[in-house]
């Protein structure tokens, strides 16, 4: 039997509010978890026969942060289902939070044996050029965000300096390298093109296209690679949100409509965990 699959939301899960104030995190209603991050998602694997959680990590906070609370949702699985580790199923930056999870704990604890595998699916590797230009042309966000209580530190750690640096640590490369023996890692990416985009990703999708090429909004497909062993495929005509299953109507140029995209990202959710131990 697989063991349980965990899904790692992104940054600024747009989802947040009206999950938290209806308490619908892991809610096993059909038409509650439509409303999720994760569009109905949980609800299909369960139906599948697999046994699945949303991560709930801080918004925007940094990296490590989101880290520590990955692991907490970790650690919580493992004591619900009783089991000896989980899947990590990982959307966005979701990828960075658990990747940083099994580093930072590599010493101080034994996470990384209670982890069979890290699936990321458009997760920035190596950056977002468009986390370089909100900070560089909007440096006053983060810092007065913060005087409102409201922390965006993690757009600092989305930076391609920042993720550069961590991937060209030489303790991260040989850790990863270890973690191979017992962790499955793979990749995936998403590519859009422009007309098809959701219109709140047209600027990110042109400045990440002028640096980077093609992407899927908000990531290029040469970030989302990870590294070349890792990486298993392309999502073709799907954006960033259109990964999670949400449609718009921009999504019509493909001819595809909602209920065809959120059947075939659900196939493909379904191929993933089908492989995973």
């Amino acid at each position: 039997m697989t063991f349980p699959i965990i899904l790692a939301h992104g940054v600024c899960r747009f989802d947040k509010i009206w999950c938290d104030s209806l308490e619908i995190s892991n809610t096993d209603d059909p038409k509650l978890d439509n409303l999720h991050y994760f569009k109905g998602v949980r609800t299909m694997l369960k139906r599948n026969g697999f046994v699945a959680y949303h991560s709930n990590v801080s918004w925007a906070a940094d990296v490590d942060t989101r880290a520590h609370d990955l692991k907490e949702n970790v650690v919580d699985v493992l004591q619900k289902e009783n089991c000896e580790k989980v899947n990590i199923i990982a959307h966005s930056m979701g990828g960075l939070d658990a990747r940083h999870m099994l580093f930072n704990n590599r010493n101080s604890g034994i996470i990384h044996q209670h982890v069979a595998s890290v699936t990321t699916i458009s997760t920035p590797h190596s950056g977002s050029p468009f986390a370089d230009w909100g900070t560089e042309n909007l440096p006053h966000v983060i810092p007065v965000a913060k005087k409102l209580g409201l922390d965006l530190n993690a757009f600092w750690d989305l930076r391609t300096d920042r993720c550069k640096e961590f991937n060209s640590n030489p303790e991260v490369i040989d850790f990863e390298k270890e973690c191979e023996n017992t962790i499955l890692f793979q990749a995936y990416a998403g590519r859009q093109n422009f007309w098809s985009v959701f219109d709140a990703l047209k600027l990110s999708f042109y400045i990440i296209e002028k640096k980077e090429g093609e992407n899927d909004g908000l990531v290029s497909v040469a970030s989302a690679k990870w590294r070349d062993q890792y990486f298993k495929g392309v999502l073709e005509d799907t954006d960033h949100l259109n990964e999670l299953g949400w449609w718009d109507l921009a999504q019509m140029v493909c001819g595809e409509t909602e209920r065809d995209l959120q059947k075939r990202i659900h196939q493909f959710y379904l191929q993933v965990a089908d492989d995973l131990p």
